[in-house]
């Protein structure tokens, strides 16, 4: 008897704690529910008030002053200019926040006329025709050009009203898949990386270069630009800087770097004028800056997004970009060295400015010469500015210079040393 009445005291203990545990699991569920929608309320917010503070910013930076007939259009995370002649934004400008780094909203890719362009904007048909084929099958007619985005669409990951914006036609542009898929998307990441590693926002201002006698394609005849400009301007912090880009609408040969500009550039280029409300003082100084100095964190300098040397240089010396045009010819080709590899078959290849396969040039120093060194150069040269001298060969739609002994190679130091 005894013994029975310890098994159903047993048994009716562990009923009483799987109910305990019941209730506290349905306590913790339901408390991990509040938590959850009080997160969503929370970011709704923060987004609503993110949006807030970006409307405020364009409206105090100030648009772009220009002289042709455009419609200003503002949407809650980016402001355009409309050129109703071009069917398409003169500039578009907008903020890249460092909450970019970890947005995680999908592409909509709902593509649609912007209602606010009193006009009309473009629409799908001016970018690509859609048919039915014989077989039942849908058939695309692209006209050869992407739908590229102008103010890009992954700066606005972090909020799905602003991404979804993006995709106005007002925000489009005829681009060249292999700039826009290529280069084009590499300058946009660019400066998404500049955000987050600095943990600092910017301006961003981007247009097509307009002008009279451009191509066009569509219904409405959308223009086929033949350039895009980009502008980056961060006054957040006490050094305020502003870089310029200006590429054109075609396979870029040259690594990012190698379209910097100046925002002066671009205005002589488009009529606009931009940065107006600031300190006159200050918008001379941001205007006339042209090179990468300050806008690579020392701690990315790995990916080896290095400046070329600003030409000119030195009588005699030419940078990387310039290589291209020496082909055939012996000459001096200056340059920093992002990367040192030695293949299987133990030649050197040094990278100068990018790595592979975005450099446009390097050097080869092969097996059978290394020898002719008093050091190791795949170690003595990484990281260092150096000149090479010898004749300009293309490979691969990249220069390079058979370096065969350590005499052909000179330090930027020694040369800057000379000429001084």
């Amino acid at each position: 008897m005894r013994l029975i009445f310890l098994v159903m005291y047993v048994a009716f203990s562990s009923i009483s704690n799987a109910q305990e545990i019941d209730q506290k699991i349905a306590s913790k569920t339901q408390r991990l529910s509040e938590i959850e929608a009080e997160t969503d309320l929370i970011l709704d917010e923060l987004e609503s008030l993110r949006l807030e503070w970006i409307r405020a910013e364009l409206v105090k930076l100030g648009n772009p002053v220009y002289t042709e007939p455009l419609q200003e259009v503002k949407h809650l995370a980016l402001t355009l200019g409309y050129s109703e002649k071009h069917e398409q934004a003169a500039w578009v400008q907008h903020i890249v926040i460092p909450e970019v780094e970890f947005a995680n909203v999908s592409r909509t890719n709902d593509f649609r006329i912007d209602s606010l362009v009193n006009t009309g904007s473009a629409q799908e048909e001016d970018y690509f025709l859609k048919r039915i084929a014989e077989d039942g099958t849908m058939e695309f007619d692209g006209f050869g050009y992407d739908r590229g985005h102008l103010a890009p669409s992954a700066d606005f990951r972090w909020s799905q009203k602003a991404l979804s914006e993006s995709y106005f036609y007002s925000n489009m542009s005829p681009q060249k898949p292999e700039f826009n898929r290529e280069r084009w998307a590499e300058l946009e990441s660019w400066i998404r990386t500049y955000v987050i590693d600095f943990n600092e926002y910017v301006y961003v201002v981007t247009g097509p270069v307009l002008k009279d006698g451009l191509k066009q394609q569509g219904g409405n005849g959308v223009s086929i630009p033949e350039q895009f400009y980009k502008i980056i301007l961060d006054v957040e912090g006490a050094e305020h800087k502003a870089i310029a880009f200006l590429m054109p609408n075609e396979h870029c040969a040259y690594p990012v770097s190698g379209y910097v500009t100046s925002v002066d550039e671009i205005e002589k280029l488009t009529g606009l004028d931009f940065f107006s409300s600031l300190d006159d003082a200050e918008e001379s100084k941001l205007e006339v800056m042209n090179t990468l100095e300050g806008w690579v964190h020392e701690d990315n300098s790995e990916y080896g997004e290095v400046a070329p040397l600003k030409a000119p240089l030195t009588k005699g010396y030419f940078n990387t970009l310039q290589a291209k045009y020496k082909v055939g010819e012996k000459t001096k080709i200056c340059g920093t060295v992002v990367a040192a590899k030695r293949s299987r078959k133990d030649a050197v290849y040094l990278n100068f400015d990018q790595k592979y396969p975005r450099n446009v040039f390097y050097a080869s120093i092969w097996k059978n010469n290394q020898n002719n060194f008093s050091y190791d150069p795949e170690k003595e040269f990484l990281g260092k500015i150096i000149c090479v001298e010898g004749k300009v060969e293309l490979y691969n739609d990249q220069a390079r210079i058979s370096v065969n002994r350590e005499e052909q190679v000179t330090y930027w130091e020694d040369v800057i040393g000379e000429k001084e």
